[in-house]
């Protein structure tokens, strides 16, 4: 499968191929003092002048092969072949050795193939360690640099004429010179040093950027390791105290259905006349079976009702502890907000949490916490609003994640709204100005039902 492409990448191949291939054209001046160098070296009989004219020499080509051959690579990612791929070392191979020809066609210079097969095998044996991610072209570049550098001294090398090494112009001038005044002990000796430097450089730049990203890769399997086991743990945690509290919740339907039935049996006894103590046992037996829905909705997490948004705010409200609180409620309902298909419980115990983390923020300053509840296209929402001190930006991207808290609590507010929210196929948004507001806003689907479990 192709690697998506940008324009960036063809645009910048195609320029450096062009200049690449120009290089001779362009820097006329610098072969004619190289020539110039080359007899002036032989006359003086000066070897000393004879290597800086060499060092010119490797410099020109470096930087003509160094541009055509990154152009490629910028071409071939061009064409959106995957770094990993045979495919991607046969095109990038193409295309190198085509512009070596046109440079041949061009010039007439004889630039002998089989340093630039050994330089471009170098180059892929080598990416083959580097991290095929966002740098790889830079590192590539960095390695290209190094490894052209290295076999354009092979050029210069005598020994290696015969091999096809060194066969344009100028390499022959250099080698015929340095013949003449060194009988090829110059640069026998010292091309061969500059190459291994240089391919020794190449080699180690290669090893520590493949060490290097290995240790990421350990480190991002240790993190990635590290929040599944905390996840796991977090879930382990949160099973068994629910299942405890499942378990404590399901027992308490056998006292209530024994209070259910002494309760019937007194309320026979009670006579027709005794309206006081009927309308005590009719209150006690409303109180028993708001007990048992209620039970029914924490055992049953599935189960739906329709209740009106004023029920669901009035049976919040009535569980907050707000007295001697120097909060301000505001409650606003649009009148046309549909009835909400929630699990009571689940859900009011969800918005308790918003609005209590609201209070501990403000319980000692005072303010103020508005809460709106409105129709919004197909969807209802609940927007809760407070004046408190706010969520650095920092901290907001955690605020999701379980055991996090910018105060001494738990940590497991937050987290549980959004799984109780979700569950319902809605969702919910936090926005917040530090120093002015958070805002949370709950958005529910209106035709979201789901079957009751009962």
């Amino acid at each position: 499968m192709n690697q998506p492409t940008h324009p960036f990448w063809g645009t910048l191949g195609i320029v450096l191929v062009f200049y690449g291939m120009l290089i001779p054209a362009l820097t006329m001046d610098w072969s004619m003092f190289i020539y110039e160098e080359i007899e002036h070296s032989l006359y003086e009989e000066d070897s000393g002048k004879l290597l800086v004219t060499a060092f010119a020499y490797i410099s020109r080509n470096v930087i003509m092969f160094t541009m055509i051959f990154f152009g490629t690579l910028c071409l071939t990612r061009f064409l959106g072949v995957r770094i990993t791929t045979v495919r991607f070392q046969v095109i990038f191979t193409a295309l190198s050795l085509t512009a070596v020809f046109v440079l041949n066609i061009l010039y007439t210079e004889y630039y002998a193939y089989l340093p630039h097969i050994l330089t471009i095998g170098v180059l892929l044996f080598f990416s083959n360690y580097l991290p095929k991610q966002r740098y790889f072209a830079w590192t590539f570049l960095i390695l290209l640099i190094l490894t052209t550098i290295s076999v354009q001294w092979l050029n210069l090398i005598p020994a290696l004429s015969t091999y096809g090494f060194g066969t344009n112009d100028l390499a022959v001038s250099l080698k015929t010179v340095d013949e003449f005044l060194t009988d090829h002990n110059l640069f026998r000796t010292i091309t061969l040093v500059f190459f291994l430097i240089f391919f020794i450089i190449a080699v180690i730049f290669t090893t520590l950027i493949h060490l290097f990203n290995k240790q990421i890769t350990t480190l991002k399997l240790y993190q990635a390791q590290g929040k599944e086991l905390q996840r796991t743990r977090n879930d382990l945690i949160e099973s068994k105290v629910y299942q405890e509290m499942h378990t404590l919740v399901h027992d308490l339907k056998t006292p209530l259905v024994a209070i259910e039935g002494l309760l019937s049996l007194m309320e026979m006894k009670v006579k027709a006349d005794d309206h006081k103590s009927k309308s005590y046992f009719t209150r006690i037996n409303q109180s028993v079976v708001k007990m048992k829905e209620m039970i029914s909705d924490i055992l049953y997490e599935d189960i739906r009702k329709h209740i009106t948004a004023e029920e669901l705010l009035d049976y919040v409200m009535s569980h907050l502890n707000t007295d001697d609180l120097p909060i301000d409620f505001e409650i606003h309902i649009s009148e046309d907000v549909p009835p909400l298909y929630v699990n009571k419980i689940r859900f009011s115990r969800a918005i308790s949490n918003v609005l209590e983390n609201s209070m501990i923020y403000l319980h000692e300053r005072g303010g103020k916490i508005t809460v709106e509840i409105y129709k919004d296209n197909d969807n209802s929402c609940i927007r809760i609003e407070d004046n408190g001190p706010g969520i650095e930006r920092a901290n907001l991207v955690h605020i999701w994640q379980e055991g996090f808290s910018t105060k001494n609590s738990s940590g497991i507010g937050l987290p549980f709204v959004k799984r109780v929210v979700e569950s319902h196929s809605g969702t919910i948004k936090v926005s917040s100005e530090p120093g002015s507001h958070t805002i949370t806003t709950i958005t529910l689907p209106q035709n979201t039902r789901k079957e009751a479990i009962g």
